[in-house]
């Protein structure tokens, strides 16, 4: 693997990170453990449609030497990301349901 493939590797490795926290963090339960699953849906989307199937619109960037479609890469990586976050949360919801408000207990009325 070429050395500028290093730098586009950390540069989406970053990015998805951000982007996975971000959204992960937004959409909730606001706990740290949470943004596991956007961050990696987001890397995972980076690699696969943007190395794999080379799918991409719009202009290319030059990025460490290769032609990067930068912008619908990080648009894929933001919808697949709150995407995950999403599931994630009405898997916890549902797994941990709230109780009403007013609450059900020995003093409600």
């Amino acid at each position: 693997m070429p050395l500028n493939a290093y730098g586009v590797l950390a540069t989406f490795m970053a990015a998805g990170t951000l982007i996975g926290s971000a959204i992960g963090w937004l959409v909730g339960p606001r706990r740290w453990a949470v943004v596991i699953v956007p961050v990696l849906a987001a890397i995972a989307s980076l690699g696969t449609l943007g190395h794999w199937l080379r799918i991409g619109f719009g202009p290319a960037v030059p990025l460490f030497g290769f032609e990067v479609h930068l912008f619908s890469d990080l648009g894929f990586a933001t919808l697949f990301a709150l995407v995950a976050a999403l599931a994630q949360r009405a898997v916890i919801g549902a797994r941990h349901p709230r109780p009403a408000p007013g609450g059900d207990g020995p003093l409600a009325g």
